[in-house]
């Protein structure tokens, strides 16, 4: 609080003060006529200062109070917990405004609260029903796999890719909460690419996509169901973003002095200059997704927040009619010397 702020919110009671002084210096001259200027003159110094005083001591009391708040304020990273941090004032005013404060953070942690508890429940019912449609699925790829033929074959390429979906749905459901389901370990990334290959490796036939890898045999530590998952996601964008002609991905992994870099190549569509910014965009599909396949734009945003939350990061390069290549850069701290 600035002292001409504090000025002109008192304006009023200082002018009042101000004309009773005047008028007792006008009054006590005009009533005595030898010496009264000089009394009346001293009795208005006594007045104003003894008016003046508590003026002050409010002003600094408010200044202090006010002045620290808004500090705290700009310090704070979450706003609402400015009453946690705010000195409990002195006067009547500022003690009004605490107890809102107060009062308000109260209720602001009280509606988080429930919506958290409302999010935590609805993650928990989706965690339980992937679990339960994994059943019905496996179990009409058994059925169309005992009773071979091209429809039961179509069957089965669109329910793999439900179960897709149903993985996707899972781990997104998962990722604001990484922590509660995570397990840290050693991983040859070598052994991890080989088995999402292998696991795609019949869609990868279907469509004459021809697999490479090269220089994957290192070893860092992370939680392999994740990484596998976010692995799959960037090979499935492979197979459906591929060229109609000779299609590739390539699977690699390059060392630097402090980080690891995996790398998933392809040679496909390749995306577009002006949308590669967006890519890890939530819900951001592209001109590609609306050309091919449907696309609901989640699968690279759900890589980006896994990675987030894992402590990696994620970026990509592209050439449009030339491919792209996604990269995942393990820092030094999650990872091994070179297996020899």
């Amino acid at each position: 609080m600035k002292p001409l702020e504090f000025v002109r919110e008192k304006a009023v009671y200082m002018i009042s003060h101000l004309t009773v002084i005047a008028l007792t210096v006008l009054i006590l001259s005009l009533l005595i006529p030898k010496g009264g200027t000089a009394l009346a003159a001293l009795i208005g110094i006594l007045y104003a200062a003894g008016a003046s005083i508590p003026l002050v001591h409010e002003y600094l009391q408010k200044r202090d109070f006010y002045n620290n708040l808004l500090i705290n304020f700009d310090r704070l990273d979450r706003k609402n917990l400015i009453a946690e941090v705010a000195a409990p004032p002195s006067f009547k005013e500022g003690i009004i405004l605490y107890d809102l404060l107060k009062g308000s953070n109260k209720a602001y942690l009280e509606e988080i609260n429930r919506y958290k508890t409302m999010q935590e429940e609805y993650r928990e019912y989706i965690e339980l029903w992937v679990h339960e449609v994994k059943t019905p699925i496996a179990s009409s790829k058994l059925i169309a796999q005992n009773n071979k033929s091209d429809v039961t074959d179509s069957i089965t390429e669109e329910l793999d890719k439900i179960e897709g979906f149903v993985e996707q749905s899972l781990f997104y459901s998962k990722s604001n909460a990484v922590e509660k389901d995570y397990l840290v370990k050693e991983i040859n990334l070598q052994d991890l690419c080989y088995a999402v290959l292998r696991k795609n490796s019949k869609q990868f036939i279907q469509n004459k996509v021809a697999a490479e890898t090269d220089n994957l045999n290192f070893t860092v530590f992370c939680d392999s169901k994740w990484l596998e998952f976010i692995l799959d996601q960037l090979v499935t964008n492979v197979k459906k973003y591929r060229k109609k002609e000779d299609p590739k991905i390539k699977m690699s992994a390059v060392q630097y002095e402090n980080s690891i870099v995996l790398s998933v190549e392809d040679n496909g569509i390749g995306i577009a200059e002006n949308e590669l910014p967006r890519i890890f965009d939530k819900g951001f599909v592209g001109s590609n997704g609306r050309k091919t396949e449907k696309s609901t734009g989640m699968g690279l945003y759900i890589c980006k927040k896994l990675c987030d939350k894992l402590g990696f990061s994620i970026y990509s390069t592209s050439s449009p009619g030339c491919g792209t290549t996604v990269s995942i850069v393990f820092p030094k701290g999650s990872m091994t010397d070179h297996v020899r």
